[in-house]
């Protein structure tokens, strides 16, 4: 297009073709379907959702990858960030570190997915090249976050060690590759005990909060927000995400996450008696693989 002639469109001289308009809309991440049904009912709004491509090989990008290192950079950019999320399983940005464990959750998904090749092994799986190039970046990005927390279901370890032992019991994995797992497994509560117990990342000393729920929940939650942006999200099929930057979607699963506050118990920097039992009893979880 012409730079006259975009400059008519912008005037208002001439309207913008549907095709015209769907680039833009692509381009800009805008809903032209909330736009055109925007009739006064906030209830309406909709996610932006990725769907899974169902075998994830080596040599594909995962969105959840992409997407997370966009919005962390983002916020690494601002005075003041916040990160906060309501667990129902181990998330992306907690289980991404641990290659044993990104590799049981892709075989997770793929047993699960549609028209992958049957019964694909553990020791077949081979992590999305992303992921490796992406670990150490995501990583510091998350610790950039100026205030970080995570609302944690107990059952979380007791459901993924389940999931383990199912897949040892339709032999996808083997008992060396379940010992090695269950090391790593161990390293992780480690990990974010000592992180728990400073309630703050060591080297940028921002603050880091675990909260232990005494509700169920039912599915992870999250939201992102600095001065200037702000985005919540829903996860799906374990390498996906549902995002909506839209106002009303952001504050109704920001105030969703922050009122299972009220049902939890903080167990970071504080809380030292029940943050030492919580942590045991996860790890007598794992010792019964």
């Amino acid at each position: 297009m012409e730079k006259e002639t975009a400059y008519r469109r912008l005037r208002g001289e001439v309207q913008f073709t549907l095709r015209e308009t769907a680039i833009l809309a692509a381009k800009l991440n805008i809903s032209l379907d909330e736009i055109i049904a925007r009739n006064g009912q906030e209830s309406q709004k909709r996610l932006l959702m990725r769907l899974p491509e169902y075998y994830l090989t080596a040599s594909k990008k995962m969105p959840i990858v992409t997407d997370a290192i966009h919005y962390l950079e983002r916020l690494g950019k601002e005075p003041y960030s916040e990160f906060g999320m309501a667990l129902s399983g181990i998330p992306f940005t907690l289980f991404f570190p641990y290659s044993l464990l990104t590799r049981f959750m892709l075989l997770k998904y793929t047993h699960h997915a549609e028209n992958s090749p049957s019964s694909l092994p553990y020791n077949k799986i081979v992590e999305a090249d992303d992921l490796i190039d992406y670990r150490g970046d995501l990583g510091l990005l998350l610790k950039e976050v100026t205030d970080t927390y995570y609302i944690w279901d107990r059952k979380i370890i007791r459901a993924l060690v389940d999931d383990i032992k199912y897949a040892k019991s339709i032999r996808l994995m083997g008992n060396e590759e379940i010992r090695d797992l269950k090391k790593e497994l161990h390293r992780f509560l480690n990990d974010l005990e000592n992180l728990a117990s400073k309630g703050r990342y060591d080297e940028t000393g921002n603050k880091f909060e675990l909260y232990i729920s005494d509700a169920n929940i039912d599915i992870t939650y999250a939201y992102i927000c600095s001065p200037n942006m702000q985005a919540s999200m829903l996860s799906s099929f374990i390498f996906f995400m549902m995002i909506s930057e839209d106002n009303i979607s952001f504050s109704r699963i920001n105030n969703w996450i922050k009122s299972l506050k009220r049902y939890s118990t903080l167990i970071s920097g504080i809380g030292e008696r029940e943050r030492i039992l919580f942590f045991d009893q996860q790890r007598e979880v794992v010792d019964t693989l």
